[in-house]
């Protein structure tokens, strides 16, 4: 972090902050986790590196896992995976296990019928759609 400020490269800045970000939701500190992955989500999108922003904003599906809310979760995820396909960028098995779970807490809470229609609805979502709803609901 410190050598990303002291050269002003802001690209690895935000990914050391939405690294921070998973790194306080697995914590449990959620307020932390929240605007770490809000102000990468911003960040990534204002500089139109949309992967970056999807890394955030399946980091803020995770907190909305988290905090009680599995609908945003749900859409969130399948904007995430449509992006994925878009740009021809699958989520590491590392990762993926991660989503797994969180579709699998939704799906527990939710069902699998009210889960595959969120999951859908978020499919068709662009980018800055997806922002909105993401920051709009936390």
């Amino acid at each position: 972090m410190v050598t990303a400020e002291e050269t002003g490269n802001t690209m690895s800045k935000l990914w050391v902050r939405v690294r921070l970000g998973y790194v306080a939701l697995r914590s449990g500190n959620l307020a932390e986790a929240h605007q770490l992955f809000r102000e990468t989500a911003q960040g990534f999108a204002k500089d139109g590196y949309t992967i970056g922003a999807l890394f955030a904003l399946e980091g803020m599906a995770g907190l909305y896992v988290a905090v009680g809310k599995p609908a945003h979760t749900a859409r969130l995820i399948g904007w995430a995976d449509a992006m994925r396909v878009k740009l021809n960028d699958p989520r590491p098995n590392i990762e993926q296990a991660d989503v797994d779970k969180l579709m699998a807490a939704c799906l527990a809470k939710m069902g699998e019928g009210a889960f595959s229609d969120l999951y859908d609805e978020g499919q068709k979502m662009t980018l800055a759609e997806a922002l909105v709803f993401a920051l709009e609901g936390s």
